[in-house]
């Protein structure tokens, strides 16, 4: 017993006494540092040259961002999704088609479900491009098109709850996918 508590011991203070050994394999292998974002921050479509308004949420596990007429379709035995990202200051939409990743049930509310696909899209974030999942969602009620939730965040940033834009979307040719 007095061996476990010293070797639980010892290993909790060298985790805490050298932390680069504790960084996740992920955040090593994609050469990112963690940035520090508001809770609201510029992102890019880059493949698009769309600018979107993101709220960084903590709470919610998946991204997510506004569709519209989503159709599902099947090509080559697999299912695609066709959706539209509604308009931006130019009144322009993006028409898309995208294989369907998986589908998930969010909570809405207390007893209420919504059924959404997921497709994999490119997010500039702080001048990087990310590939993320995202689900297709009705957000016309809500403030922000897209939400960036926690498997994106992950390794990527730390939210500061009081601050907003103090990132910059460009991302020029930088690439981290």
């Amino acid at each position: 017993m007095q061996h476990a508590r010293a070797f639980f011991f010892a290993t909790a203070f060298f985790a805490l006494a050298f932390p680069p050994f504790s960084t996740s394999a992920s955040a090593q292998e994609k050469d990112v540092e963690t940035v520090v974002a508001g809770w609201v921050e510029h992102v890019t479509l880059p493949s698009f040259d769309r600018l979107l308004i993101a709220r960084l949420d903590t709470g919610a596990k998946t991204s997510s961002i506004y569709a519209t007429n989503v159709e599902m379709t099947e090509r080559d035995g697999r299912r695609w999704v066709s959706f539209t990202v509604p308009g931006d200051e130019n009144g322009e939409e993006l028409h898309l088609e995208k294989p369907v990743r998986r589908s998930v049930l969010i909570k809405r509310g207390t007893d209420e479900y919504d059924n959404r696909y997921v497709v994999d899209m490119e997010v500039c974030f702080n001048g990087q491009i990310y590939k993320t999942q995202v689900n297709l969602a009705d957000r016309s009620h809500l403030n922000y098109p897209m939400l960036l939730g926690r498997r994106f965040l992950k390794d990527v940033a730390l939210v500061h709850s009081g601050k907003t834009f103090i990132t910059e979307p460009n991302c020029g040719d930088a690439s981290n996918g």
